[in-house]
């Protein structure tokens, strides 16, 4: 970042190489994890999936799989909701 009194600028690297615009990759998991959410949330690491999500949740290792195949993806989780089933007599 170069930085002038009163002029800001931000050079991106990724993109300077190619000369292309920046590519933003976001990616929506719907998991069979037990959550009560009714929104996607976002997540950025593994702990917090597993905060959310339990211990060793999919979420997570879909999580870690996203970030090995592209680091800067933008990545939002989606447990199915616990519901009760009534039970007929």
């Amino acid at each position: 970042m170069i930085k002038t009194p009163g002029t800001y600028i931000d050079v991106n690297i990724n993109t300077q190489r190619s000369g292309l615009l920046s590519n933003t990759q976001k990616v929506l998991f719907i998991t069979q994890d037990n959550a009560d959410l009714s929104t996607p949330k976002a997540i950025y690491d593994t702990a917090t999936a597993d905060k959310m999500f339990g211990e060793n949740s999919e979420a997570g290792r879909m999580l870690k799989a996203a970030i090995q195949t592209f680091q800067t993806v933008g990545v939002e989780c989606l447990g199915k909701r616990q519901t009760t089933v009534p039970q007929l007599s």
